[in-house]
């Protein structure tokens, strides 16, 4: 992004941050993330770390005012996440949790088109991947994969659906694989618009080729359907809208984020979020996945 200078980093490994320091050309190196803030004062902040790491420097971060974008999840519990989002209210901080799938351009320019008919009444996500690699089902005891990975596919039916959860069914369970760990999820939702969502997750289907930046094989496919309208997309591959019984009109999904460039973090909404988040910093307004 042209009009963002990436002025310090901090990382615990001195040898990881002098490497990603020259990669990116960023001149000041930390490992004392405190010690970066107070010193660089910058406009905002991203905290990338590991789930069990995020709330100790994102509170901190908060205490002194700065606007902070991190990854998801957001937090352990929904204590930290409720202490987190407070934290932004008092101090008054523009913030923002990573939930890209919301800002992939085949999905929003097809769900526009949608909604040129009118409201939305359904909308379908699928998340559904293959691995027998136990580590992927249990998040090495810190998080659940369906807590961690699988939270993309939550936001998402929400963000599309547009109103608050008003009713849940939902069937976890767990499959194949001995232990405590559910890795797999079907839920229904009503949402206060009237609008009704249904969610699949799993990490027991039989994928698909795996794709850059994914955890497991597999793939994330949303449906969104208004009066006599669908569109079905799949951000890796390719996607169509049809109307009124007539033929479907078909689409290379990567092409929508073709703009801005043709890697993965163009049509897989990685820029696209970023993008946003800094725009609302420039404007003071909030982003829209805030705390």
């Amino acid at each position: 992004l042209p009009d963002v200078d990436l002025v310090a980093l901090c990382d615990f490994n001195e040898d990881r941050a002098q490497q990603t320091a020259q990669r990116w050309g960023i001149h000041k190196i930390y490992q004392d993330y405190k010690k970066m803030l107070d010193e660089v004062a910058p406009q905002a902040v991203f905290i990338i770390t590991n789930p069990k790491d995020i709330f100790e420097p994102t509170s901190y971060a908060l205490s002194k005012g700065f606007n902070v974008f991190i990854e998801k999840p957001p937090g352990l519990n929904l204590n930290q996440i409720q202490v987190l989002a407070y934290y932004a209210e008092i101090y008054k901080c523009l913030t923002m949790v990573g939930f890209q799938r919301r800002f992939v351009p085949a999905v929003t320019a097809l769900k526009a088109k949608v909604e040129e008919r009118g409201p939305l009444h359904s909308v379908s996500v699928a998340n559904l991947k293959s691995t027998s690699d136990l580590t992927k089902h249990t998040g090495n005891g810190i998080l659940d994969q369906i807590t961690s990975d699988g939270m993309h596919s939550i936001d998402n039916l929400r963000w599309l659906a547009g109103g608050d959860v008003k009713r849940v069914e939902s069937y976890v369970r767990t499959l194949y694989i001995p232990g405590p760990v559910a890795n797999d999820v079907m839920a229904q939702v009503e949402f206060s618009n009237g609008v009704i969502g249904h969610l699949q997750y799993s990490l027991v289907t039989g994928g698909a080729p795996k794709q850059p930046g994914a955890t497991a094989p597999g793939f994330f496919r949303t449906e969104i359907h208004g009066q006599n309208v669908t569109a079905s997309i799949d951000a890796d591959r390719q996607s169509y809208i049809v109307a009124d019984s007539n033929e479907p009109e078909y689409f290379d999904s990567k092409s929508f984020g073709a703009s801005v460039g043709s890697e993965p973090e163009h049509y897989l909404g990685f820029w696209h979020q970023i993008r946003h988040f800094i725009d609302c910093v420039k404007e003071s307004k909030e982003p829209s996945s805030n705390f």
